[in-house]
This record gives C-alpha cells, structure tokens and sequence, in this order.
C-alpha cells in the first residue's frame, strides 16, 4: 500500500527535505501492477504549523491551528478537514478512476473530527502511528496500527512486531511523574524554554515514560480552581501554556495528560452557593465542588472537556482526586432532589443504615456518570485518549470507606484506562509507612487490579513543609516494587531518581 501527497504529486509546496515524488504515471503504472494499492497520505496536510501563542508546531490534520493573534474556529477547522478529504478525492477519480480507500494521517495525528471527513469521504480504513498489532476489528480498522521502520529488520525483530504486547505507550511498566505547572511557568519565554530543558533531562533520567501535567492554575495549592493554563471559552486562562510544556516533553517520548479536576471550578458555583456541594456544619469536604447532581452547571465542565480536547495536544485526562463525596454530603437542593427522585421519597433529616447504604451507591455512581461524561467530551477530539482518576487509598484498602468517599475501586478499574490509587502515608500520618505501602499492595493485587493501576507516593510532606529525603523516597518505592506493584507514581515531581 502506497500512501501519497497528492498536492506533492502535482509539484505543490513539497518541503525542502523531500525529495522529486512519483509522478501520475509512474503511480497508474505501479497500481496497473497489481502489486501496489494506491491511498491517501492526504492533499496538503502533511505539514506542520503553530498550535498556540508561543508558535509551537504540530501536525495539521489533527489540532486547530492559532493563526494571525487568534485559534481556528470550529467552522474553519472543519471546513479545512473538508476540503482537504474532497481534494484527495477529486485527484484520486481523475488519475486512477477510483476513490481511495484509505487515508494515512501525516504523522500519525488525527482527531475526531479528521477521522469523521475521512469517513464522510469514503475511506474505510485510516492508520495512525501505534505500536502494537491490529486485531479483525471495526476499530482497529478505523484506527489501525502502524510503526515506522528505520533501518533493516531481522527475523526475531519481525516475531516481536508480531506479538499483541509490544511498543506500545504502556506496554512495560509504568513510572510516572505528576507536575506542577504552577511551579514550572515564567513569563520570561527563556527561562521557561530552560526550565523545561532541565526538566524533560530530569524525567529521562528518572526513566518516567507518563506525564500528568497541571492544566489548571492553582498556586494556592487548594484544589480550588479559578483559572486554567489552556485556551478554552468557559473559564479565564492564567497563560496559555500547557501545550507549550505537552508538546516539548511528546517530542522527547514521554506520554502526556492533562491533570484536570471536574467538580471544583469557582466561576461556575453560584454567589449563594445554592449549586455547591453541601452538608451539616463542619462536615464538609476539604474542595468546595458543584454538586455533581447540578446538570446544568456541568455543561459549563463539559464545554471547558471538550475545549481540552481541542486545543491541546494532550494525550489523555487524569481526574483529580476532586471526584468523591463524604458520608455526609450532598445536601444541596441537588442532590435531595436526586434522592427523591431515585427512591420516592423525601431525604431524611436522619438516615437508616438502609436508606445510607442506596445514598452512598447512588452518589458512587452519579460521580462516575459524571467522570465519564467529561472524559466523552475530551474524546469527541481525542479519540482513543487515555484515561485515569485519582482515588483515595482507603478505597483500596477499606472497601467499607465507599460511605466516606462514594469511591469505588473495582468501579474504576472497570471505567479508566489506569486507576491512580494516592498512597501517601506522611499525609496520611501513618507511623509505619512500610506496613502502610505493603498494605495498599495487597489491595490492589487482591483486587485482580495491579495491572490497571498505578500506586503513587508523595515525594512532598506537605504539614511539615518539606521535601521527603532521598533514603525515605527510594525506599518507599522499593517497598511497592517487592511488593509486587507494576506501575508506581509520585507528586508531586521531586527531581530525585528512581532507583530502577
């Protein structure tokens, strides 16, 4: 199968570093062959242009572009994807006398929307750039796998090529490291350029193959958000940064998400505070969230989703820990509405063990509506994203702190891609943080959930307000890793290297 640029072929704004291209005849006479199917690498939009103020570039078909001061709207961005399917086509049936059957996204970038005019035009199959194998799926023909080859391959490279586990982003265990972006930006274009230079050195030497890094602005450290760090039409934007930070690190290798929270944006809680989270007097949760049964206020978290995906080259969403209720919340007119509705009868003033037990499954699975629901949003860019969410050990190891949480662990190892269980025992003030990691292990891997999971460790002791030294950290981490743990974390990034 030979993928070409048909804009190329006709001599149009082929790059410098690419040389003379087959020409219309020599293309009709290798498919007259029989031995050579001809497809779309697509008309013009194998190149690379600016994604955000800074000028960072990426490929075309799959962002929205930042042009002369502004972003590319919806329509343009659509109407580009359009044009460009149509041109291919036109070519295709005037040189070949057929439509091509599939398209080859430059680069491997695409997004929902370039996957969709694709298909809109024709094409039955798109590939993008993932190692692993395609399996006799819709899927894996919609989205099929491929991998550059770049240099002679023998025959044990081919076997290994030809096995389900193998190149992809998480196909060896995971080491990741969750960022401050707060810490890291500076309004000075250099010295941010350096920082990351020293950071990106820092995670290589660390060997983190996973990024989450902050997309929103929290420099109080409350979780309490007011602002983010991408552009977006729902909420103010701190400086619109993240992609600048995401795409320098995606260029170094490394898989970059977006660490989000879902339920505590301030612009969206009314002045009253009649939309947010509520319970009895000095019961309440540590963020002052909207309350997760508030539809309404939630299409604004939607809409702010959706933006994500489309101005950020993120890889996927981790959910910040923001995503629970204690056993005393909700008692906003929202979430006694919700009640009533859900048993048919008024929220008592004082709940049986009965009447608490429902409360606390219905609320685990509002919650969980609502996760998936942002993470929808994020996909209808971003495809095959990748999805995590952060969960409170106790969740691992007090399967009965579901009531103090609404978490639930075999829940979220059935909903994300990798479920980040918080394992911080100087937070936590355990006195034997040894036995407490060993504890949490056991969890996970009673669960059946070590390898969908990804136990993270505090690098920060936050109420003595200090860095955890060296010997503490390595040590931490050696405990999960004799306990068996696959995929370990830590937060927040330290700079200290992992010991393996």
């Amino acid at each position: 199968m030979l993928a070409i640029v048909t804009s190329w072929t006709d001599g149009e704004g082929l790059p410098s570093d690419v040389r003379a291209t087959a020409t219309w005849d020599e293309l009709r006479e290798m498919e007259k062959s029989g031995l050579v199917t001809l497809v779309s690498h697509t008309h013009a939009l194998h190149k690379q242009l600016a994604l955000d103020p800074q000028g960072d570039r990426n490929g075309i078909a799959g962002y929205r572009l930042y042009l002369n001061g502004r972003y590319e709207s919806e329509e343009e961005y659509h109407r580009r994807l359009e044009n460009d399917m149509a041109a291919v086509q036109t070519q295709f049936r005037k040189q070949f006398g057929h439509p091509s059957r599939a398209m080859v996204w430059p680069y491997g970038i695409y997004s929902g929307a370039s996957i969709q005019a694709a298909r809109d035009h024709g094409m039955k199959a798109t590939f993008l750039l993932d190692g692993g194998v395609n399996d006799p799926t819709l899927h894996d023909q919609i989205y099929a796998k491929r991998m550059i080859i770049t240099s002679d391959t023998d025959v044990k490279r081919l076997q290994k090529l030809m096995t389900k586990d193998h190149d992809t982003w998480d196909s060896k265990p995971l080491r990741m490291a969750q960022i401050d972006l707060d810490n890291l930006i500076d309004p000075d274009a250099k010295v941010l350029k350096r920082r990351i230079l020293d950071l990106t050195e820092q995670l290589q030497a660390s060997k983190i193959q996973l990024v989450a890094l902050q997309a929103f602005a929290d420099p109080d450290g409350d979780g309490n958000v007011d602002k983010v760090y991408f552009y977006n039409k729902e909420v103010p934007v701190a400086a619109d940064v993240f992609n600048t930070v995401a795409l320098n690190l995606q260029q170094q290798g490394f898989t970059v998400v977006a660490w989000l929270p879902t339920l505590t944006y301030q612009p969206f809680i009314a002045k009253d505070g009649s939309n947010a989270v509520q319970a009895p007097k000095g019961k309440g949760g540590w963020y002052r969230r909207l309350s997760p049964f508030d539809t309404q206020s939630l299409d604004k978290v939607k809409a702010l989703y959706r933006d994500l995906g489309r101005y950020t080259s993120a890889d996927g969403v981790l959910l910040q820990d923001d995503l629970y209720l204690n056993d005393f919340e909700d008692q906003s007119s929202y979430g006694k509405a919700a009640y009533t509705r859900a048993f048919g009868e008024p929220f008592p003033a004082k709940m049986t063990k009965a009447q608490q037990a429902r409360w606390t499954k219905l609320k685990t699975r509002q919650l969980d509506t609502v996760a998936g629901e942002m993470l929808a949003a994020f996909k209808e860019s971003r495809p095959n994203a990748i999805t995590l969410r952060d969960i409170y050990d106790a969740a691992v190891t007090e399967p009965e702190s579901e009531t103090w949480f609404a978490q639930n662990y075999q829940d979220c190892l059935k909903s994300y891609d990798y479920t980040v269980v918080m394992a911080y025992p100087q937070m936590d003030k355990e006195d034997n943080p040894t036995a407490f990691l060993k504890q949490v292990a056991k969890g996970v891997k009673a669960a059946g959930g070590n390898t969908k999971t990804i136990v993270k460790i505090q690098t920060y002791d936050w109420d003595k307000e200090k860095w955890l030294d060296g010997k503490t950290f390595r040590d931490e981490l050696q405990t999960l890793k004799k306990a068996g743990i696959r995929n370990r974390g830590t937060y927040p990034q330290s700079f200290v290297k992992w010991s393996d």
